[in-house]
């Protein structure tokens, strides 16, 4: 299975300054970092706190998307990388001050913590991000990286510019804004290996651009039970009951976990990659015309790490299932600012938007975003996955099968790329409407 990059990128641009102190965070208790800031161990009550927000992002943000689907049929697949967003708005969140920061407080999920402690728990994110990306032998490729873009006229806030030194980045909007588009898109390119391209179009930046913060992150894993090409049969699937399409399945039978959760109204399979550290799970709702959105509006933060938990503990570990799901890609583009306002995220946009945080107190432009957009790409073959996505800122009847021996993927289904080692969803899809052929 191939999984192409993720994106979040959020574009910047100039109006009245506001006062801002020489730390961190301004008037914030401990919002100067001390030498010792990095020194002590991370605080894993913080670390918690934050890995728990990510997660509850992750299944709202998907909830959210669904909202336009409440009355009507869903004729597109859906796929997004849930933790890329998630850590470009906490970039924004560093910089953002008054009913913004508070807004991206209660959306990002970090409750009563302060914004040094998060930043000490982003850090820390990065470091551990580092030492996976440079660890031989894992079994799977993974990197995540961040990018803040600002002009370089702009009086940055010290503190802030030596907290994430190697994640800022000096361009010349104001003189050369489509050299920076291109330097910017190289940079996306580079870190998801080609897989997107061009995330930033002509005419996204000009001379009035003062600021882009972009996340970039890439998958590819092999299957750690890989499906042979010549088990892959052309087949039925079953978009509603009587509209029908031809898809190619992949078959292997072999030992997964495998779990029903009555709570989500869902059959659950694990396949992990190589190294055993990231698995896709697969939700199979009941084979129902509207089994689906049911499993949608029953998913909560709580539900689904209900189930995780489950087919993690191993225990419903069948030694002999038959798998059988398509080989699919899925290719898109999405505004995100309506869902994020669906989450109550609106006032990172527009006139409303307070990111002076970023710049000095004595700095004449304040910083604001116009836009979300992101980009995502995946593709599931025999062998294994890759994936890339871009985010631009700028009764239940059970079909559990009787013998616990078939699992098989026919009708819609989510799906989503899960890291255990830090218990957080990387990507996350939705496949409902095969391409005709």
């Amino acid at each position: 299975m191939w999984f192409r990059l993720v994106i979040f990128t959020f574009v910047v641009l100039a109006t009245e300054a506001q006062m801002l102190d020489r730390n961190c965070f301004g008037s914030e208790e401990n919002g100067t970092l001390s030498d010792t800031f990095l020194a002590s161990p991370v605080n894993e009550e913080a670390q918690a706190v934050v890995y728990g927000g990510e997660r509850a992002f992750s299944v709202n943000l998907t909830k959210a998307l669904f909202k336009k689907f409440e009355k009507s049929a869903i004729e597109q697949n859906i796929f997004i990388s849930p933790s890329s967003i998630y850590h470009t708005l906490m970039l924004a969140y560093f910089g953002a001050k008054g009913k913004t920061q508070s807004e991206l407080a209660r959306g990002l999920g970090f409750g009563n913590l302060s914004k040094s402690e998060v930043l000490k728990t982003y850090m820390f994110d990065r470091a551990y991000q580092a030492v996976r990306e440079r660890t031989p032998g894992l079994g799977y490729v993974f990197q995540h990286a961040n990018k803040l873009y600002f002009e370089k006229d702009l009086k940055l806030n010290e503190c802030l510019r030596l907290a994430l030194a190697d994640q800022i980045e000096l361009v010349d909007f104001k003189k050369s804004p489509e050299k920076s588009r291109v330097q910017m898109n190289s940079w996306v390119s580079d870190v998801t290996k080609g897989n997107i391209k061009d995330l930033i179009p002509e005419g996204y930046v000009d001379y009035s651009t003062k600021a882009a913060l972009v996340n970039a992150a890439y998958f590819k894993g092999q299957w750690q039970s890989q499906f042979k090409p010549n088990q892959t049969k052309y087949g039925n699937f079953y978009v509603k009951r009587d509209q029908i399409r031809m898809v190619q399945y992949m078959n292997q039978k072999g030992s997964f976990n495998y779990y029903t959760s009555e709570d989500l109204q869902a059959h659950l399979v694990e396949l992990p990659y190589e190294g055993d550290h990231v698995s896709m799970v697969i939700i199979l709702p009941p084979f129902l015309d509207d089994g689906l959105q049911e499993t949608v509006r029953r998913l909560t933060p709580e539900t689904l790490q209900a189930a995780m938990a489950e087919i993690q503990s191993g225990f419903y570990k069948m030694d002999t299932l038959n798998v059988t799901i398509p080989k699919f890609s899925i290719r898109g583009s999405l505004e995100l600012t309506e869902p994020l306002a669906n989450l109550d995220i609106s006032r990172l946009f527009g006139s409303d938007s307070d990111l002076s945080g970023f710049v000095d107190n004595d700095q004449p432009d304040q910083i604001r975003l116009e836009s979300a957009q992101h980009k995502a790409f995946i593709e599931v073959t025999e062998e294994g996955s890759e994936a890339a996505a871009a985010t631009a800122l700028i009764g239940f009847r059970s079909a559990r099968p009787a013998f616990h021996t078939q699992f098989t993927a026919n009708h819609p289904f989510l799906f989503l790329i899960y890291d255990k080692q830090v218990d957080t969803i990387l990507f996350f899809g939705v496949y409902q409407h095969p391409p005709t052929p």
